[in-house]
């Protein structure tokens, strides 16, 4: 296998490949070490490398499971995986020890099959739509480099865009998985909450808005892997049930016809940008030339409900900081944080207990209203972000040269569309199915009721037939050869 070759296959079709013996699960590795090696140094998407504990691991791994010998990147982020570090990209946790064991959902990884090389860049504790720490520095776009890939998986995104791994994991708690994927041009699915192990400490992450998953390519890859990591674990506090090999099958079968509401305005009432507004109403028209009824949306105006949203993620924040203060072994100081990390653990600290209690009574009224209002209706389609990716340093959350209103103003004029279906809990995914007219991707979102991930995923497969994306990244990649 060379190179070439690697870069032209989703996690799938390596997969099959090994399991055909056109090439090994060692060679593959090896490959996917050499492509990390020489183009990582220009994007810094990977941040922590333990080749030879791959090479370890993909002894014992399961020479018949789904994604035997397919390379994989853990975010730094919520998800222990043995013999690495996690750091959540802050200076201040740095010198943690790696973990000696497995969370579950890392558990679940090596079932089925996946070689775990290392851990990807994000913004400090997830907490930005742009990806640049003061730790480890930004990371860069691969389709232009002076813009940011997203955030806050905007180093699993990157590395998945350039072709270094084929899939990566990815947290989100208000769009961290999705808004990457809508920058680098991929799919990117937040399923619905309660589907994925969070743990092991917490039975839920950011006030239950967190989901786990991952970056892909391709629909089928993310629907494989939903099917290989749903389920409850013993901490789950919100389980839903699974039916094995439901969201595989789903991307087999044809949508019945549905019913979808097109939103262009954002809970806010802002509108995209005018080529984003435009990639999705022609998408709408693709849809109802296919048979189904689309119809304009409008979000209710109390889902617009940013400042308890803020409260609840920003307690997260801080509560996280207390957890690890007593494995670090003293407080983070001002210069040890970087800016809005800093102002939400400090925030944290002073709200009290029925501040949080009533912020997520808001948010929970929110949730009845959009349910409410999508009665009738199967899904919603609407934009991922509502501009293009920024130009790195715009969103300046690490130094403090913007006050917490003034970026979060700004972050939220990027990307107001993503964070009310963690509030809900509803499955949401990006798909990348339009292109500006300067050359870079634009992500469309689909959504649907709590618990439809599959009818989500059934649409998401036939729009990736419809409407074909995948030779914009083969084009891609072939730039970063």
């Amino acid at each position: 296998m060379n190179v070439h070759d690697y870069t032209e296959l989703d996690a799938t079709a390596l997969a099959e490949g090994i399991g055909r013996g056109e090439f090994t699960a060692a060679e593959v590795l090896e490959v996917a070490v050499e492509r990390i090696e020489a183009i990582n140094p220009r994007l810094n998407a990977v941040t922590i490398l333990n080749v030879e504990g791959a090479r370890v691991d993909q002894v014992s791994l399961d020479g018949e499971a789904p994604f035997f010998g397919v390379p994989f990147l853990a975010k730094d982020m919520n998800i222990a995986v043995r013999g690495l570090p996690l750091t959540q990209s802050s200076r201040w946790l740095a010198d943690l020890p790696p973990a000696i064991a497995d969370a579950p959902l890392a558990r679940r990884w090596r079932a089925a099959g996946l070689s775990i090389l290392g851990r990807t860049n994000l913004s400090e504790f997830a907490a930005d739509f742009v990806c640049e720490p003061t730790f480890r520095g930004a990371t860069h776009n691969p389709w232009d480099v002076t813009r940011s890939p997203g955030g806050s998986s905007g180093g699993a995104a990157a590395a998945v865009a350039a072709g270094l791994v084929p899939m990566a994991h990815g947290t989100d708690s208000g769009g961290s998985i999705r808004v990457p994927a809508a920058a680098c041009g991929l799919v990117g699915l937040k399923p619905s909450r309660g589907l994925a192990p969070v743990g092991p400490q917490h039975d839920e992450l950011a006030g239950g808005f967190d989901c786990e998953h991952v970056l892909t390519r391709s629909v089928r890859d993310s629907a494989r892997m939903l099917d290989l990591t749903a389920g409850p674990d013993a901490l789950s506090r919100m389980p839903l049930h699974v039916e094995p090999g439901s969201y595989w099958r789903a991307t087999q079968q044809i949508p019945r016809p549905l019913r979808i509401g097109l939103a262009l305005r954002e809970p806010g009432g802002g509108l995209p940008d005018a080529d984003i507004g435009a990639a999705v109403e022609a998408v709408g028209r693709e849809l109802a030339r296919a048979g189904h009824v689309v119809m304009p949306f409008e979000f209710p105006a109390s889902t617009a409900v940013g400042d308890a949203a803020a409260l609840i993620w920003m307690t997260a924040i801080s509560e996280d900081i207390e957890h690890h203060i007593p494995l670090v072994g003293r407080p983070p100081q001002r210069e040890d944080l970087d800016f809005v990390t800093y102002e939400s653990w400090q925030r944290g600290l002073r709200w009290r207990a029925s501040d949080y209690v009533a912020a997520r009574r808001v948010c929970s009224a929110a949730t009845g209203a959009l349910v409410d209002a999508m009665t009738g209706l199967d899904l919603l389609l609407l934009p991922t972000t509502a501009t293009l990716p920024p130009k790195t340093g715009e969103i300046d959350g690490r130094t403090g040269a913007m006050s917490l209103e003034t970026w979060g103003a700004a972050a939220y004029a990027y990307a107001p569309y993503t964070e009310l279906f963690n509030i809900t809990g509803m499955p949401a995914i990006s798909l990348p199915l339009a292109e500006s007219g300067s050359g870079l991707p634009i992500g469309i979102q689909l959504a649907a009721p709590l618990g439809m991930d599959a009818r989500l995923l059934s649409m998401a497969a036939w729009l990736e037939r419809a409407m074909p994306w995948d030779y914009r990244l083969a084009k891609l990649r072939q730039r970063w050869c």
